[in-house]
């Protein structure tokens, strides 16, 4: 490969700074498995520098190069010309992502395209980003990594990207994700849980499908899941309109938000749970399917534009998410039929192996190897 003797590659981390959590989390295993990758490398070796608008306490950052750019894309493009990188990695791609006048070669992550699925929940500036911005800049691109097939192909047919630009890598699950001997559980008694309980976990928002979800718990509670209780975990859940609705659905006494929670908790609440649930409206990949399998915990979740391609024949999967009475139905099936719990736990646990944040890393990792290399 004609690459240049130890290329320099940024990577924009702004994500990184908020590492516990969504794309940040993601980003942060992604890269630290890249840098891992990088340092055991005998040849092709990769020199990172990571860009970033402020100082992080994240301590990945202590294994690069650090500058903390300018949030005016005018005056981060100078940075950009001044330090003369060979490639810089934008994650996530904005109209800030300094792309004009600049020397290098560029790439991006686009996790998915939930705006253009589901543009009632979004404002006119961002939808008008999005549309007309992102597609532009998506172009410009030498290459773009994203987590799913079903936003690949919606890059090639929508966003006229070029297919061998896009590279798949599949986003991975943490070890805190297991299957746990239930006696061992603090979560669930920390919180006051004694009975069975259904899981969910996100952040709060339309697109996760919060009325829906509450509705169908109230049919299911008003018949087979008596002693159940709905647990919302993530930030968002305590909202008024939330515990509106739910008093509104007489569940009120069976609704727990904890708010946010850690990592181990949550894979607590999973390897606890009778099931999860998880009605999305759109997602780009849906990690939170896949986590609830490694944690051997069943899932219930819907046909949301790249949900099925991820969990396969692993879950029960809703096909119309606005449907409460099917959900419901899903709901009082599983909760039932033991063997089918069984099931479920057994293809989970197969179908996470295809999930490796190690893989994704090499994936990343080649993908840069490619762009460098050509001419």
């Amino acid at each position: 490969m004609n690459m240049p003797s130890t290329p320099r590659i940024a990577v924009f981390t702004k994500q990184l700074d908020n590492w516990r959590s969504g794309s940040g989390h993601q980003l942060n295993e992604i890269m630290a498995k890249v840098l891992d990758q990088n340092q055991a490398r005998t040849q092709n070796k990769i020199d990172f520098t990571f860009l970033h608008y402020k100082e992080s306490e994240n301590p990945i950052y202590r294994r690069v190069k650090e500058i903390i750019v300018p949030r005016n894309p005018l005056r981060f493009a100078l940075v950009l010309r001044r330090e003369k990188f060979d490639l810089v990695h934008y994650t996530p791609l904005t109209i800030y992502s300094p792309i004009w006048f600049v020397p290098n070669k560029m790439t991006a992550t686009i996790h998915g395209v939930e705006q253009l699925l589901l543009p009632r929940f979004f404002g006119p500036l961002e939808m008008f980003h999005e549309r007309f911005l992102v597609p532009v800049f998506a172009r410009r691109m030498d290459g773009i990594l994203t987590v799913s097939n079903s936003t690949k192909n919606y890059l090639v047919r929508h966003f006229r990207v070029r297919e061998e630009r896009i590279t798949v890598a599949y986003n991975g699950i943490g070890s805190e994700y297991h299957p746990r001997d239930i006696q061992t559980l603090r979560a669930p008694l920390k919180y006051g849980l004694r009975g069975p309980y259904i899981f969910h976990i996100s952040r709060f928002s339309e697109r996760k499908n919060p009325w829906v979800l509450l509705e169908a718990f109230a049919m299911f509670a008003a018949g087979k899941g008596k002693n159940h209780t709905l647990v919302c975990a993530g930030k968002g859940w305590d909202d008024p309109g939330v515990l509106r609705k739910a008093r509104e659905l007489h569940i009120d006494g069976r609704l727990l938000c904890p708010g946010f929670i850690p990592e181990t908790e949550a894979a607590e609440f999973l390897s606890g749970a009778d099931f999860f649930v998880f009605p999305t409206l759109a997602e780009g990949f849906g990690i939170p399917n896949i986590e609830a399998m490694a944690a051997g915990c069943p899932v219930i979740t819907t046909a949301a534009f790249a949900v099925p391609e991820i969990v396969g024949d692993a879950a029960i999967v809703v096909e119309n998410p606005h449907d409460v009475c099917a959900l419901a139905a899903a709901m009082e099936d599983l909760s039932a039929n033991v063997p089918a719990r069984e099931n479920l736990i057994r293809r989970g646990l197969e179908r996470v192996r295809l999930f490796s944040w190690e893989e994704g890393a090499k994936k990343l990792l080649a993908m840069y190897d490619r762009i460098l290399a050509e001419a």
